[in-house]
């Protein structure tokens, strides 16, 4: 029976096989690959948002400029503002079409 020790990366310290957990080194001869972060970012940024979504944040940044406007209030500042609640909210300009809509417009 053969004892086989590892060396871990402080020097010096030897650990004998039973007491490394079985999946201490698991995948370690695989090539590690590198992720392009940017790239995911950009999808997620650039994804088309559904109008539930766009219902969501049009309220989440009226409710951030009503609290502005309180904290701005209460520092005793007349100031008034156009923000965000002023002006229309736009639709969303990235508009997809499924394949039944161009369907439905082609048999009309």
């Amino acid at each position: 029976r053969t004892c086989t020790i590892i060396v871990l990366q402080c020097p010096g310290q030897f650990i004998p096989m039973n007491r490394v957990h079985k999946d201490t080194f698991k995948g370690a001869s695989r090539p590690f690959k590198k992720i392009d972060w940017q790239a995911r970012a950009k999808v997620t940024r650039n994804k088309v948002k559904t109008t539930e979504e766009q219902q969501k944040s049009v309220k989440r940044l009226l409710k951030k400029e009503q609290m502005r406007r309180r904290k701005i209030a209460a520092l005793g500042i007349d100031y008034d503002f156009p923000g965000y609640a002023k002006t229309a909210p736009k639709a969303s300009q990235k508009i997809t079409f499924t394949d039944e809509v161009d369907a439905d417009v082609e048999m009309a």
